[in-house]
């Protein structure tokens, strides 16, 4: 069962949770350092939680890949 975003008020609920796992996997910052709270009020992090929370892929955005960390150039055709 697909679960709603809104709470009771129609507002999308966005907990500190949902901005460290964030911060681990679209920026890969460490939360909690003085770099993501900056981070966080300079590039508008809850704003872009939300809208991924209604567009519903927040889940998707925010997951951590299974496996070992992919090198940095694998992610080219050319590394292939």
């Amino acid at each position: 069962m697909h679960q709603s975003p809104l709470d009771l008020f129609g507002e999308v609920v966005i907990t500190t949770q949902d901005i460290d796992a964030w911060l681990r996997a679209v920026p890969k910052i460490e939360p909690g350092t003085r770099r993501a709270a900056q981070y966080v009020e300079d590039w508008a992090v809850v704003d872009k939680i939300r809208a991924a929370k209604l567009r519903g892929d927040f889940h998707q955005l925010t997951a951590q890949p299974e496996g070992p960390p992919a090198f940095w150039w694998s992610r080219f055709s050319w590394a292939r």
